[in-house]
């Protein structure tokens, strides 16, 4: 007897999967660039493929979405530059976690009420991992589908490494696997009442010790691990459908700025120097210790304006612009100093050039150990920034055995084609989801990276809500851009 192939999504996010030419997604988001650019990308993909994408989202990415041909959803202002400060002057993860959760708290009730707004026509439901926990409640209630993307590793539980500190480490399999699992119950823990209100208001049964956000209920997803497995391989247990495609790359529409254009091309190869759109930082002392590390080590710069103060002359050497095109920029650069966040470091390393990070707060930290282990790049301590430290870390990545070992790195990044094998893997999934419901028709499908599977080690829990049993369908029973990625 032939066995029927098994699925992603618990059986009340199928119910209403049906097959069709073109799907309508709605990428439910919040937080930086860095969150919302990458669904950006994905979505301009499958627009490009013949479906429809909205991306809710703040209001300052609707023209990055607009370049594109990206339909978006404004949603209101979340507080992400408070939070982010405050995520900064955190001690570890014992201060993050009680930080995200109280702010989340907040955030919530704004979430539901705009996010089914954005999603009421939607077939398909994008979203962050972990931070937008009201997605997958919406995408229950409707009985659809959700992709969630992993933008950085440290909330996937896995057997092969953990967050350990300010690196990700082989702590041996149990506590690789419990930490995570842990972060992941307790953030769910603190909002449970929140969601759980939502649930009632709408008829549904609790999430009785929000088992929904275990990690045996999370495992049922199709998840995407957006980052290189050059930099970090994917766990051997993640079950098949937990897909690694590498960074997510925007395309470029337009050309830069001509000021930024002619002073790029006017001279030797500039470096970047930018810690994010999080105003963390006291800007005039940084600003004095930028200028004097570049007069230090001779080198022109692209300075971002969040970073450094409004003081009113520059040195010729420097550059301070607004609007940072990464894709252009970082391929014409020596250099990036940065904050470390995933989606920036991914774009740095893409260009093939090396990168100094200078972490904004301690979930960056990993990305700087990356880089220097890779031999791509040097991290630099905030707290330690000055005219000096920088002008060594700069020193050190100049050095050519840095620069060569970067560009053979890009070449590695941009050869997996990140965004396509994302679009490939959904089109797929609700491909392969669909096959009882409609006749067969070709797809032209790229190979995607070997997966694994890891039956023992999904908890395939049953369901406690009458909305899972007995409705299964289909497939089983039936303003200016702000400037940088984070």
């Amino acid at each position: 007897m032939e066995k029927k192939p098994q699925h992603p999504w618990p059986p009340a996010h199928r119910r209403n999967l049906r097959r069709k030419k073109a799907y309508s997604f709605a990428a439910l988001l919040w937080g930086s660039r860095g969150d919302v650019q990458p669904f950006i990308a994905l979505s301009a993909e499958l627009v490009r493929r013949g479906h429809r994408a909205v991306v809710a989202a703040r209001e300052p990415y609707r023209k990055l979405a607009a370049e594109q041909g990206v339909e978006f959803f404004t949603m209101p202002d979340d507080g992400t530059e408070d939070f982010m400060k405050a995520m900064a002057r955190a001690k570890g993860i014992p201060d993050m976690l009680p930080l995200s959760a109280s702010y989340s708290r907040k955030l919530l009730p704004a979430q539901f009420k705009f996010f089914e707004e954005a999603s009421r026509s939607a077939d398909v439901i994008l979203t962050k991992a972990v931070s937008t926990m009201p997605a997958l409640h919406i995408a229950e209630r409707r009985g659809l589908p959700v992709f969630q993307a992993h933008i950085d590793p440290g909330f996937i539980p896995g057997e092969d490494y953990c967050m350990a500190g300010d690196q990700f480490k082989d702590m041996g399999v149990r506590l690789n696997r419990f930490m995570p699992r842990l972060m992941q119950m307790v953030f769910a823990l603190t909002v449970a009442d929140r969601i759980n209100a939502w649930r009632r208001k709408h008829g549904m049964p609790p999430d009785r010790l929000a088992r929904r956000n275990w990690a045996g209920n999370l495992l049922r997803f199709p998840t995407f691990m957006v980052w290189s497995p050059h930099f970090l391989p994917r766990s051997a247990d993640w079950p098949e459908w937990y897909v690694q495609t590498g960074w997510w790359r925007l395309p470029r529409k337009k050309a830069p700025q001509r000021r930024l254009g002619d002073f790029v091309l006017s001279g030797p190869s500039p470096l970047y120097i930018g810690f994010g759109s999080w105003d963390i930082h006291d800007k005039a002392p940084v600003t004095d210790a930028v200028l004097e590390a570049l007069r230090i080590t001779r080198n022109r710069a692209v300075l971002l304006s969040a970073t450094v103060d409004r003081r009113p002359d520059y040195p010729p050497n420097v550059l301070v612009a607004d609007s940072i095109p990464h894709e252009w920029l970082f391929p014409r650069l020596k250099a990036a100093v940065h904050h470390g966040g995933a989606g920036t470091t991914g774009a740095v390393s893409m260009a093939g050039i090396p990168s100094v990070i200078v972490p904004a707060f301690d979930a960056q930290k990993p990305w700087g150990r990356l880089v220097s282990q890779k031999g791509i790049g040097a991290m630099l301590d905030r707290r330690e920034l000055n005219a000096e430290t920088l002008a060594a870390a700069i020193r050190e990545v100049e050095q050519e055995a840095v620069r060569e070992q970067a560009r053979r790195t890009g070449v590695l990044l941009r050869d997996e084609r990140g965004v396509e094998q994302a679009a490939d893997e959904i089109e797929r999934r609700l491909w392969e989801a669909t096959a009882e419901t409609a006749p067969q028709r070709e797809l032209k499908l790229t190979e995607v990276h070997p997966v694994f599977t890891s039956g023992k080690y999904i908890e395939d829990l049953p369901s406690p809500d009458p909305l899972e049993r007995g409705r299964v369908t289909g497939g089983d029973a039936e303003a200016e851009e702000p400037a940088e990625d984070v």
